[in-house]
């Protein structure tokens, strides 16, 4: 998968995000991902702009371990855009290394009645010009 179009997420570690082990606990990395995730979405609508969203899916891999003082970041890359959900494929680098690979799946929901909704037309064609060139829609 070609990562340059990818969103970066540059992510500040806490001490706490560290276990007995000495590396970062596998529950950061889903705090870590999500931050990622709504990193994206502040970057494509304007400000102050609420879209109602639930995480339905979220599937990680561990790659290598990470300590509290490596440079981390989040490389996130949405991989499909269907009418109301959206796949992003993730990457979380440690001082440049892939430690940690997943993909989530979100979907987009009325406040009223708590179903999915089709994303607004805006938002799902910002999506649409991220994706990978093989898989535009």
């Amino acid at each position: 998968m070609d990562w340059s179009r990818a969103h970066r997420t540059p992510i500040q570690m806490r001490y706490s995000d560290t276990d007995m082990m000495g590396h970062i606990n596998n529950a950061a990395y889903v705090q870590f991902l999500e931050f990622a995730r709504m990193d994206l979405l502040a970057a494509l609508l304007p400000t102050g702009t609420h879209l109602p969203v639930v995480l339905a899916r979220l599937e990680l891999d561990y790659r290598r371990e990470v300590h509290l003082h490596q440079t981390v970041e989040v490389l996130t890359l949405p991989v499909r855009v269907g009418n109301s959900s959206w796949e992003y494929a993730f990457r979380l680098l440690a001082d440049g290394e892939v430690s940690a690979e997943g993909r989530s799946v979100q979907v987009h929901t009325d406040p009223v009645t708590r179903r999915g909704s089709p994303l607004p037309d805006e938002v799902r064609s910002k999506l649409v010009a991220l994706l990978p060139e093989a898989t535009h829609v």
